[in-house]
């Protein structure tokens, strides 16, 4: 019994090592081995709760006995010394090589002759490899610690995360330095063209409020002007993420392995293959790798946070590239417990640019429901109105929106050949498209409230045809990539051919044509019931009718040519602010025109045969296709 109490005199030299190097490590690592199985052998049950053939139990008998609880509590001391010694080391050894570093980060940056941000990265990166190198050389070290005590794991892995963090904390300042002073620039040229711009800008905002009589190109040239955003930004918060999260993925996954992994046999093997992303470890405390890695990222987003805010602030619009940029990356780490805290991190973040989108399109739409408007309207008519503001900045938004978008998914730097890439952005996709769904939704009801005000039809149809025709226009090419934006596209369509052929009915009853259009109507109805031969006995349709409503038809070429270019002309003054959408409604009315005297013909021929000839419909055919010509 004495003699399996007693450590032999080469562990026991071994044992009180405290000056750990490469030649001495492997004794004293040995030697705590065997002082921790000898610990072992007091217990019924091994602390690992499994059978370890190297450690023989003592007899239960013996356990009771005051000599075996007297040397018990002597090898415990000795195992604390030890323990508190390796620890102190360690612990030295992580703040060693980062205070070395950061050391010389302060004399590269006090020379700014030889100072460059490479060198800092370098001196930077160094550092951190050295790091991780110490924890390879001395995993043994930190494994019998662990074997000793598990909570000494969380305790050596916040040392090491807080050294990590220091060098992390500089190389995300550094990085984001350059990007800072770039977004400095641009919100310092933009303050001086918003102070050159301010003394034309009021006037301007007040005629592109309403468009009174204002003189616009045609719809087309509304797109093509935009300005394109300030590509840079998206691209500047790409190469940020980039450079840190490889690194802070890296150091996460080293951290987590060399101090929480459970399979302690397989630890160095594991750090030294700097395991890939698909490999599953069992971790022996979730909770401890979570407040570690919270160690590590500790106020690291600070400086990214000031990056974000600063590029929000020139362009809410650019929360759409930063969130795809993000999402991404939450993509990547999603699933794995030592990503848990930089997720989380990510996500706040994510949850910044949401609410800037957000409050990005509030603020537009807010603009559709303006007070101002109806007051201004009451008891006048829209006919001095073309395009409304807000439809005008639709296309604009979305062009704009997406065009920054599309960057993202380019500069995000996500692996081709991941077969989940579609739904990577579904959160945005959705968000965006809602956003431009309750954009259009608004819009419309906006738009039907302002016409209900209207008295004549067709003004208030006129000012349908252009706005809806300018909505399917400008937004037709994204149907395809935002597909829930095609429900409102078909709405638009359908309300503006309503509106069109309300108008061609209005425009040919106010022409000279009216009365022979109107018998046409009642006649083709009456046909649905009676045969021809009977029509011309019935009350209303005899021959006199017919010949006193083709009366009012004039009978000269000229008489007709003149009717026809006031058709042409009411509907230029109605439609003079869009040439395009003139000549489209005006091949229309001409054609409805030159179907109902075709009709008429024909009717004519058919049930009023003795009446021959009588309508000159070749002769005003004729003069209907020189005026539209």
């Amino acid at each position: 019994l004495q003699q399996g109490l007693v450590l032999d005199d080469v562990t026991l030299q071994n044992i009180i090592i405290t000056n750990f190097n490469e030649s001495n490590l492997d004794l004293a690592v040995n030697a705590a081995r065997k002082l921790h199985n000898l610990l072992c052998s007091f217990d019924d049950v091994p602390a690992d709760g499994e059978e370890d053939e190297e450690v023989e139990a003592l007899p239960s008998e013996f356990l009771s006995m005051r000599a075996v609880k007297e040397k018990k509590s002597e090898l415990k001391r000795l195992k604390n010394t030890w323990m508190s010694s390796a620890k102190a080391f360690l612990i030295s050894l992580f703040a060693k090589s980062v205070n070395g570093a950061l050391g010389n980060l302060s004399g590269a940056m006090s020379d700014p002759q030889s100072f460059s941000s490479r060198a800092v990265k370098q001196i930077v990166n160094r550092a951190i490899q050295e790091l991780h190198n110490t924890c390879k050389s001395y995993i043994g070290l930190i494994d019998v610690l662990i074997m000793f005590d598990s909570s000494a794991a969380e305790s050596l892995a916040q040392h090491y995360a807080r050294n990590v963090n220091r060098l992390i904390d500089r190389y995300v300042k550094l990085i984001c330095e350059r990007p800072i002073q770039v977004l400095q620039r641009l919100a310092s040229a933009e303050g001086v063209a918003e102070e050159g711009e301010s003394g034309s800008r009021s006037s301007i905002s007040n005629i592109a409020n309403m468009n009174f009589g204002a003189k616009q190109k045609t719809r087309q040239s509304k797109i093509t002007s935009l300005e394109k955003p300030n590509e840079e930004i998206p691209e500047l918060f790409a190469h940020i993420l980039d450079q840190i999260m490889p690194k802070i993925c890296k150091d996460c996954t080293f951290c987590g392995i060399c101090f929480f992994s459970k399979d302690r046999d397989d630890v160095g093997r594991w750090l030294e293959e700097e395991l890939d992303a698909d490999w599953d470890i069992e971790w022996s405390d979730k909770d401890a790798i979570k407040s570690t890695i919270k160690v590590l990222l500790k106020d690291i987003s600070g400086v990214i946070f000031d990056f974000i805010n600063q590029a929000l602030k020139l362009d809410h619009a650019f929360s759409i590239p930063f969130m795809k940029l993000i999402t991404s990356w939450i993509y990547r780490m999603q699933g794995r417990e030592e990503y848990f805290q930089t997720v989380q991190w990510l996500q706040e973040i994510q949850a910044i640019t949401v609410s800037t989108f957000n409050t990005y399109m509030e603020n537009h739409m807010s603009t559709i429901q303006n007070p101002n408007v109806f007051k201004l309207l009451q008891g006048k008519s829209v006919k001095g109105i073309w395009i409304l503001q807000y439809f005008l900045k639709f296309p604009r938004i979305v062009e704009h929106v997406e065009r920054l978008s599309q960057q993202a998914e380019e500069v995000a730097n996500f692996p081709q050949t991941s077969s989940a890439e579609p739904t990577i952005y579904k959160l945005s996709a959705e968000l965006i498209e809602a956003s431009y769904c309750k954009y259009s939704e608004k819009s419309f009801h906006a738009l039907e409230d302002l016409l209900s005000m209207e008295m004549k039809s067709c003004h208030a149809d006129r000012l349908r045809i252009e706005n809806y025709e300018f909505y399917c226009s400008s937004i037709a090419s994204f149907q395809t990539s935002l597909p829930r934006l095609s429900k409102f596209f078909e709405i638009a369509s359908k309300r503006k051919e309503a509106a069109k052929q309300r108008y061609i009915m209005d425009l040919l009853e106010w022409s000279a044509f009216a009365s022979v259009f109107k018998f046409l109507f009642r006649l083709e109805k009456l046909r649905k019931d009676i045969p021809p031969s009977d029509i011309s006995f019935q009350y209303g349709f005899t021959p006199q009718d017919v010949l006193k409503a083709i009366s009012s038809i004039p009978k000269d070429a000229d008489s007709v040519k003149n009717q026809a270019v006031a058709i042409r002309n009411r509907i230029q003054k109605h439609f003079k602010n869009d040439q395009i959408l003139f000549k489209q409604v005006l091949r229309e009315v001409f054609r409805e025109i030159k179907t109902s005297f075709e009709s008429m013909a024909s009717n004519l021929k058919e049930c009023y045969p003795m009446l021959g000839s009588s309508l000159p419909s070749d002769m005003i055919l004729g003069v209907l296709k020189g005026v539209t010509s």
